[in-house]
Order: C-alpha cells, then sequence, then structure tokens
C-alpha cells in the first residue's frame, strides 16, 4: 500500500497490542450490549443475559480464527472480500460489497438509535436531533483523523466504560443487590422449565448467528486486525478485547441492571438519577460514538482501498484514492442520519433480531470461501443468498403472531437455506469439474 492510505487507514502501520485490545473492547461494546443485553432479562429471565453473551463471545471467537485465516491464506489480504474474490472471483466480490456497506450502516443507525433514546428519556434531549448530530459528528472526526483518530477515540472510551461501569458496580453491586440476585433466582422456578429453556436456548443460537453475521461483514475489523504486527499479538488483542473484557462486562451489567429494572418495575434507564445518570449517559454516548466512528473508518477503508482501484481506476493516485473513499463515506454517513430520525421508540433488540435475517443469509457464501472451497459455482454465491433473505422474511411474515419463535425461524431459517445452497452449488461444480 501507499505511504499515505498506510498513514490514514492504517495508522502508519503496527499498533501496540494495548491500544488494539482497548479498540477492541470500546468498538464491540454496543448501546445493545447493555440496554438489548438487558431486554432478553425481560423475555428469557436470567438466561437471557447470559446466552446473550455468551453467544456473542463463541461468535467472536468463530471471527477470529476467520480473520487469521484471510491474513494467512491470501497475500496481502485485508477484508472478507479479499477472500470472496479468492474463492468466487471480482465479479462476486463486487455483490457481497452490498453487505459491506449495508452491514455497517445498520450498526451505526442502531446505535445512534440507542444514544438518542437514552439522551431523549433520561434528560429530555430531543432525538431526532440527537440521532442526526451524533451520526454527523462522528463522520466529520473520523474524515478528519483517520485511524489514528479513531483509535485515540476508544481508547478514551474503554476508559469511560471502566470508569462508568465500577460506578454501577458500587451502585448496584453490593451485598444487598447480590442476595436480590439470589432471591430472583430462587423466586422464579419459572425462569427453568422447559419452555423459558428451549426459548433462550433458541435465542442462544440465534445470538451466535447474529453476532458472526455482524462481525464477519464489518470492514474495520480486519483492518485492525492488519494492523497487528504478527498472529499472535493479533489473537491476543482480539481475544482480551472482545471476549474478557466485553463477556465480562456485558454479562455482569445486563444481569445486575435486568435485575434491578425488573424488582423495581421501572426501564433500565429510569433507574439512574442524579450523578448516576449522567456517568451512565456520559458512557452511553461515547459508547455509541467511538461504535459509529469505528464503523464509519470501515466504509473509509474498503472504499479507499478496494472500490476505487478495483472497479473504478486502478491507476489512481493515492490522493484521489483517499479522497473517494472520504467522500463516499460521508455520504453514508449522512444518509444513514437521515434514516436514524425515523427510529424513534423502536426495541434496538428488535431491530439487531430483524436485520439478522439480511446478514445471516449472506455467510453461508462465505464460510464456504473460508473453508477453501474454489469448488462452489459462482452463481450459487447470489442465488443462496437471496433465497436465505427470501425464506427469512417469508418466515417473519407468516409466523408474525409467534414473535420469539418466527424470530429464531427467521434468522437461522436464513442461514440454513443459504448454506443449503451454497453446498448444491459446490456439488454441480464438483460434477461440472469431473464431466
Amino acid at each position: 500500500m501507499n505511504e499515505k492510505i498506510i498513514d490514514v487507514i492504517l495508522a502508519g502501520g503496527k499498533v501496540k497490542t494495548s491500544t488494539l485490545i482497548f479498540s477492541v473492547f470500546a468498538s464491540w461494546m454496543w448501546t445493545t450490549s447493555v440496554i438489548g443485553a438487558v431486554e432478553t432479562y425481560s423475555i428469557y429471565g436470567i438466561l437471557g443475559p447470559i446466552t446473550y453473551a455468551v453467544g456473542a463471545c463463541l461468535a467472536f471467537l468463530f471471527y477470529v480464527l476467520l480473520i487469521s485465516t484471510v491474513q494467512s491464506k491470501i497475500p496481502d489480504g485485508v477484508t472478507f472480500l479479499d477472500l470472496i474474490e479468492n474463492a468466487h472471483g471480482e465479479k462476486i466480490k463486487l455483490f457481497f460489497f452490498m453487505f459491506a456497506f449495508i452491514v455497517p450502516a445498520y450498526v451505526l443507525i442502531e446505535q445512534a438509535v440507542g444514544v438518542a433514546s437514552v439522551l431523549n428519556i433520561m434528560f429530555g434531549i430531543n432525538f431526532k436531533w440527537t440521532a442526526f448530530l451524533v451520526i454527523v459528528i462522528a463522520t466529520i472526526y473520523v474524515a478528519i483523523s483517520g485511524m489514528r483518530g479513531l483509535l485515540k477515540l476508544e481508547k478514551l472510551t474503554a476508559f469511560v466504560i471502566i470508569i462508568a461501569f465500577v460506578f454501577i458496580a458500587g451502585y448496584f453491586v453490593n451485598t444487598d443487590t447480590q442476595v436480590n440476585v439470589v432471591n430472583e433466582i430462587n423466586a422464579h422456578d419459572d425462569w427453568f422449565n422447559p419452555g423459558v429453556i428451549a426459548a433462550s436456548l433458541r435465542y442462544f443460537v440465534m445470538a451466535i448467528v447474529i453476532a458472526f453475521s455482524q462481525l464477519a461483514f464489518d470492514p474495520a475489523y480486519y483492518i485492525k486486525g492488519y494492523m497487528a504486527r504478527d498472529d499472535k499479538q493479533f489473537k491476543k488483542a482480539f481475544y482480551i478485547g472482545g471476549i474478557l473484557l466485553w463477556g465480562s462486562t456485558s454479562l455482569a451489567a445486563s444481569i445486575y441492571l435486568g435485575i434491578a429494572s425488573y424488582t423495581q418495575n421501572t426501564d433500565v434507564l429510569m433507574l439512574f438519577n442524579g450523578l448516576g445518570a449522567i456517568i451512565f449517559g456520559v458512557a452511553m454516548l461515547f459508547i455509541g460514538f467511538s461504535t459509529i466512528s469505528h464503523y464509519l473508518m470501515g466504509w473509509f477503508g474498503i472504499f479507499t482501498i478496494d472500490l476505487y482501484t478495483d472497479y473504478l481506476r486502478p491507476d489512481a493516485d493515492e490522493h484521489k484514492m483517499i479522497v473517494f473513499g472520504r467522500t463516499l463515506m460521508i455520504i453514508g454517513g449522512i444518509f444513514c442520519a437521515l434514516i436514524a430520525i425515523s427510529l424513534e421508540n423502536i426495541s434496538l433488540l428488535t431491530i439487531d433480531v430483524f436485520c439478522a435475517i439480511f446478514f445471516a443469509a449472506p455467510t453461508g457464501p462465505l464460510l464456504f470461501a473460508w473453508l477453501g472451497s474454489k469448488h462452489t459455482e459462482n452463481r450459487a454465491s447470489v442465488i443462496a443468498t437471496v433465497a436465505g433473505i427470501a425464506f427469512g422474511l417469508a418466515i417473519w411474515i407468516i409466523l408474525a403472531n409467534n414473535n420469539e419463535f418466527s424470530q429464531f425461524l427467521g434468522v437461522v431459517g436464513s442461514f440454513t437455506v443459504s448454506i443449503i445452497c451454497s453446498a448444491i452449488g459446490t456439488i454441480i461444480k464438483s460434477k461440472r469439474t469431473a464431466d
């Protein structure tokens, strides 16, 4: 890569392990990691936050292995797009560019909605202006500062999260609260009856599929993994930041806030007042802002490195590449800001699950590319993706009255259909090769 691109997109090259750890932790700690996880408590009881956190951690583990495969198998490979190109060629890669755009778009919109909801409910700040401005300001910040600025922001965000949740621990996690946790578990035998356990297991499967599909099509994490000195440093940073720190923080916060919300019969955002409300609100603002910036940086990277040179101007100089990437990122940011203002009073968990139908489908072809198969019929990747999305949406609509079960069938069905279609494509290609 050119020096200017290395400086803007890769923060000059290799970075410290601690920097990567804070970056991964901050960008994976979404507003959904707290608010959405607490919602699962109201649905599945104590099993909700557990299945949410464990499922997401398992997905992150699989994702680390995926990044490692890209780095080891493809010379100069950076993102999943290189894996797709290696298996299916440039035309199919262009199709998957769509998911490299819409997955970050969905996440940063969701985070803007989360931040705006928190500030609106807790402090009465206008939802629409907050949702709009948090994306626009993040877009301007990333456009000016690039990856270096993002890493600094994420380091600050990581410290804010730690300080805020230490406060939450002091606020809620005391002897009385721990007794309440035990009493709540003992008082709810219904949490562990076969029906609830079956529902929570279905959600556990969904949590894995949802989290992996969100990660797999996120260009920014691939770019951050590429910035590690070697495979050992990369895995260490991602395991500590994305599994150990994120998993423990999300699990503890969602369980204690869930129980506090349930026992006091109030929304989680109404649990805090005074200084506590300010600290929690600031933490959510930093979490949302840094996550939005992370996904914008992913756009900046793939628009600059892949899209412009691969399909528009292969001989472009580095200045034009960066200007192109920055321009498209700004346009995308403004587009998402306009969408975010229309999603007031929408559940973050509902957004998460519904959008997963669209992102689970292309995961099937990606997994086949990950396994190293060049024997999949190229068109099958597109067919598998479209068929998975169509199946998932059909299930969601047909079983609309059975919300929890329709969500499970929609997400897992979308993923399963795409796997089956990809497998059929592999069989067809193998027969043609044999003939």
